[in-house]
């Protein structure tokens, strides 16, 4: 039997065994590796591509630097799933040492909790700058499918719920230059779509996308950005403009006859929290709320 032009071996550095059995799963015929010249062999000399799985922990350190040395030219290194990334939930363990690209060179690496076999195969596909037919009905992503985020610039809010609600800690909020960015780090996601779900304003939605693929791990995320607000006493940032915009008309929305003090409101929220503590501030907000009482006693 010929020696295929890409030999494959896979390495499990510690993680669940979920992305190993997605990886065996490529080798069935149907999602044709062997007419690209791809093929699995059994020791790391006869390899010129390692497919890592895992996060890396002290016991198989060593035998990771081990494995990248055997290896024939090119020496294409794949990070398969989360924890390749980032070591995903096995992040703070004691034993972990990872990930993979803290121990060796990596080239490609392939997002996931596990990554769809699908997305294995294209991206193997497109580290040779091959391309796959994918006709068949295997290839299509089915309807329910949850993927890669897509962000409404329009309707974000910057209120941070995503990052609140999500299970896997994948959300991150980031304050620079007047701006905040909302990012989605892939290396985390488990894709469970509590962010979507749980979104006031409609602004977060998990598309069929599943080719995420990436050659450089901090790459592997989707972010927005939204204006932050200048307080109108002190002129720091302190929260979205959106954000602010949103509460006043929800509030509006609630007791209509509160329009008529819109401008008090407007004024009210534009100050932060420590400048709310101030004496003269202290007085205005009370004065505020007297007369929203007296609105909500009259209806």
């Amino acid at each position: 039997m010929a020696q295929p032009k890409i030999s494959v071996y896979r390495f499990m550095a510690a993680g669940c065994n979920g992305c190993d059995v997605q990886i065996l799963e490529c080798l069935v015929p149907r999602y044709k590796l062997a007419d690209l010249g791809v093929g699995v062999v059994f020791t790391p000399e006869e390899a010129n591509v390692l497919a890592v799985t895992g996060g890396v922990n002290i016991k198989t350190m060593e035998e990771l630097k081990s494995i990248y040395e055997k290896l024939q030219p090119p020496k294409l290194v794949v990070a398969v799933g989360n924890c390749a990334l980032t070591k995903e939930i096995f992040d703070k363990g004691y034993s972990m040492v990872g990930p993979p690209d803290k121990i060796i060179p990596v080239n490609f690496y392939i997002s996931g909790c596990p990554p769809r076999p699908q997305a294995i195969v294209t991206s193997i596909a497109k580290a040779l700058g091959a391309k796959l037919e994918e006709k068949e009905d295997y290839w299509a992503t089915p309807e329910e499918y949850r993927g890669r985020h897509e962000f409404d610039s329009e309707k974000c809010i910057g209120c941070g719920a995503c990052a609140q609600v999500c299970s896997s800690d994948a959300i991150e909020l980031t304050e620079n230059n007047g701006k905040r960015t909302v990012k989605v780090d892939y290396g985390h996601c488990s894709y469970c779509a509590f962010c979507q779900d749980e979104c006031p304003e409609d602004a977060i939605k998990l598309t069929r996308e599943y080719h995420l693929v990436f050659t450089d791990r901090k790459q592997a995320s989707v972010t927005t950005d939204v204006d932050m607000q200048k307080c109108s006493s002190c002129g720091a940032y302190f929260m979205p403009q959106r954000q602010l915009k949103r509460a006043l008309e929800r509030t509006e929305e609630k007791v209509a006859e509160y329009k008529r003090y819109h401008d008090y409101l407007k004024e009210t929220i534009g100050v932060c929290l420590s400048c709310r503590r101030k004496i003269s501030n202290i007085k205005k907000a009370k004065q505020l709320l007297s007369r929203l009482s007296v609105t909500a006693l009259q209806k």
